[in-house]
């Protein structure tokens, strides 16, 4: 319907514009025609005044006039003042005509309304909301790198961290753009979760995974339990956030990962370091470098998992916790 409204609109546009194109605004009424649409009641005015012509008795109600004009002048936006002395009237140049920015109040336009401000948007987190991205650049071993990255996180519980190869992270970034939603079954007791699934080892909680690219070297994927992205969509709450640091990809020949899980939300560390090595099962793959028979057909059937989520159609949950479960 809104296609056909689209596509119909050039059609009625230049029968509205002649339509509009045709309504001319009335000419401004001459001193000739106003006497004579008010013809009778100028005469009778004129009678009670005692005037004998509309001069006359323009010239009688001149100073109300003077007082009906001045009362309805609108005022200009700023106050212009002259600056010559009265005593030198014949004075027109520019800088005599206009008052300076130093004028007393009462002359000086009203304040500005007071708007509010536009509060700033969120930063986006990145490398240097962390550590000080040119110190770590200037240590040349990868080994460094990875201690002060993991010293960086030593003291917080709640946080993750990890450091991993530009091809790991290349595949899982090629990966993620191609499917940026899955879902990822979280073991739960069988009589714990809303939305458990029924498998041999009791039961597993969906969890809903989102990728996102907000900035050219990072990364971001955010977990969300399923029931709670069902309630909320967008608006759910994460979980987990994981944040991929690729600043260092070409000089350093590494990508930093930091996470952190939201306390109060019945998520724990063990569980989040579960959920990463899910992800890394099912993003970190390409079968086209795998040599090995049986690690070829593992990436295959995984990538097909994605497939068909990404699809819509023909996706087994109980082929996924199959995927999960399996040692690799």
């Amino acid at each position: 319907m809104i296609r056909r409204q689209l596509l119909l609109a050039p059609r009625f546009a230049r029968p509205l514009y002649r339509c509009y194109s045709s309504i001319v605004p009335p000419a401004p009424l001459s001193k000739d025609e106003i006497v004579a649409r008010y013809k009778e009641k100028l005469a009778q005015v004129m009678k009670e005044k005692g005037a004998s012509s509309v001069d006359e008795l323009r010239e009688h109600f001149k100073d109300e006039i003077v007082k009906v004009r001045e009362r309805e002048k609108i005022p200009p936006p700023f106050s212009i003042k002259s600056t010559s002395s009265e005593s030198d009237p014949s004075s027109s140049s520019p800088s005599s005509t206009v008052s300076s920015s130093s004028s007393t109040p009462s002359q000086s336009s009203p304040a500005p309304p007071n708007i509010p401000k536009v509060p700033k948007a969120k930063k986006i987190k990145n490398l240097s909301s962390f550590v000080d991205v040119e110190k770590l650049a200037q240590h040349t071993e990868k080994k460094e790198i990875e201690l002060i990255w993991r010293a960086r996180f030593a003291n917080k519980p709640n946080a993750l961290c990890a450091v991993l190869t530009v091809e790991a992270f290349n595949k899982i970034r090629s990966n993620a753009r191609r499917y940026p939603m899955f879902i990822l079954p979280l073991p739960r007791d069988a009589t714990s979760g809303l939305h458990a699934v029924e498998n041999p080892d009791g039961a597993s909680e969906m969890q809903f995974v989102q990728w996102t690219f907000p900035e050219k070297d990072t990364v971001h994927c955010l977990l969300t339990s399923l029931l709670e992205y069902k309630l909320h969509t967008e608006f759910a709450r994460p979980h987990t956030t994981l944040i991929f640091h690729a600043d260092l990809a070409e000089s350093h020949d590494l990508v930093l990962l930091n996470g952190t899980v939201e306390p109060d939300m019945n998520i724990s560390s063990a569980d989040a370091q579960f959920l990463v090595i899910c992800l890394q099962k099912f993003y970190n793959l390409d079968p086209r470098t795998e040599t090995d028979r049986y690690a070829r057909e593992k990436a295959l059937r995984r990538l097909l998992l994605l497939e068909l989520f990404h699809k819509g159609e023909g996706f087994n949950i109980s082929d996924l916790i199959n995927e999960t479960q399996m040692a690799d």
